[in-house]
């Protein structure tokens, strides 16, 4: 089939706020299927995958997307946001076995700060674990894991909540629940699991605290990924003879058994948002935000950093150029509502991506240290808006020939 050339979406002038993006809410399902078929697949296609990365020079409107997303880097010098940048929109995300665009494979820099080297290549063979303890990033919120995965704690009046949840139960063990008391946290104490995707590497661990250690904890999730972890169980049962017991047993309990709270879509979109009472005096926004996969879930949370109360954002994941188009209606939801509830702290708990990890390390060793996750609400509303235009771009150049995908 011929492809016609089409355009994503409306460019997002520099300035912060200055859209003129249509809401994704004016945005209808089947408008949204029309950008995705005009260009990359459905999301959740090829999502552990790195693509491909510059083939050419930018077409025009793909340049005026990246123009617009290095206006809103070039604001400040947070290095987190000027990672966004570089990476997204400059030299795509591989591995350095996936090679072949035309660029020969370069080395990092130093692995202490980044593991994507200046070409876009991501070396994975220096992640270590985090501390012991974890790393307090603001005064009540802690990230655990390793360099390259992890899961988000916020403690609030009213008890502990959990943004993701490792890659096995053993991981939950070794890198959270073993490190908790070393933090002044009880695992007993946690109320609320928000599972922001149903790769294994964000879930692994979610029975682990639901049977040993919270039992009455609300698991949240996007109703599209609760569906697929519901159908991924199933499938397991139905095949459990292929398995010894050990076998099958190991890869149940990294499944989890059951979501309490879905996020759905709104009636004819593929993005949707429900307000979460997680406590007496706490209230989290929980945004379905399909991209890197079709359920792919987003977090508002109010934390404390210095005394004062700041709204966080925790996104959960990143690459799927398959989704480009998606991901950037997604994404202009996502900042919107950032925007509305005065969000100014962003973290993801992929903690390589925006080379997190060294300012979760320097945190770690000097807490009065400067802190690039506290954003400020415009700094947040940038670093959305450079990702958004990103996969405008992204979908641009697979369809213009200049990008590909692997």
């Amino acid at each position: 089939m011929t492809r016609t050339r089409r355009e994503f979406g409306t460019l997002v002038m520099a300035g912060v706020g200055a859209t003129a993006i249509p809401s994704a809410l004016t945005m209808s399902t089947a408008a949204a299927k029309g950008a995705e078929e005009a260009g990359p697949a459905t999301a959740g296609a090829a999502a552990e995958v790195p693509w491909g990365g510059p083939l050419a020079p930018d077409k025009p409107l793909a340049k005026a997307y990246d123009d617009a997303a290095r206006a809103l880097a070039e604001v400040d010098d947070n290095p987190v946001i000027r990672w966004q940048y570089r990476v997204w929109c400059r030299t795509g995300y591989r591995s350095p076995g996936s090679a072949g665009t035309g660029q020969p494979v370069d080395q990092l820099v130093d692995p202490a700060v980044d593991f994507v080297s200046p070409k876009g290549f991501l070396y994975k063979d220096y992640v270590r674990p985090m501390p012991a303890g974890g790393v307090r990033f603001l005064d009540n919120a802690w990230y655990f894991g390793t360099d390259f995965t992890g899961l988000v704690i916020v403690r609030t009046p009213d008890g502990l909540i959990m943004l993701d949840a490792l890659t096995t139960p053993d991981d939950m063990r070794t890198q959270f629940l073993d490190q908790a008391a070393a933090a002044g946290l009880d695992p007993r104490d946690i109320r609320y699991v928000f599972l922001g995707h149903a790769h294994p590497d964000h879930v692994g661990g979610a029975n682990l605290i639901r049977d040993d250690y919270a039992p009455r904890a609300k698991f949240v999730m996007g109703q599209p990924d609760a569906a697929a972890i519901k159908a991924q169980r199933a499938d397991l049962k139905r095949r459990k003879d292929e398995y010894t017991k050990e076998e099958y047993l190991a890869r149940l309990a990294r499944i989890p058994s059951r979501i309490d709270i879905e996020v759905e879509a709104y009636p004819g979109h593929t993005v949707g948002m429900k307000r979460i009472q997680v406590g007496r005096r706490t209230t989290a926004v929980a945004m379905l935000a399909p991209g890197h996969t079709v359920g792919q879930m987003c977090v508002i949370v109010p934390v404390v950093h210095q005394g004062k109360t700041h709204k966080l954002v925790v996104w959960s994941g990143n690459d799927n150029i398959e989704a480009a188009a998606q991901y950037a209606i997604s994404t202009d939801f996502v900042q919107g509502l950032a925007g509305q509830e005065g969000a100014d702290v962003f973290i993801n708990t992929h903690a390589y991506q925006g080379a997190v990890y060294s300012h979760l390390r320097a945190l770690k060793a000097d807490p009065s240290g400067p802190n690039p996750l506290v954003m400020g609400p415009a700094g947040v509303q940038r670093h959305l808006g450079i990702f958004g235009n990103a996969h405008r771009a992204l979908a641009q150049r697979v369809l213009d020939g200049t990008w590909k995908a692997m």
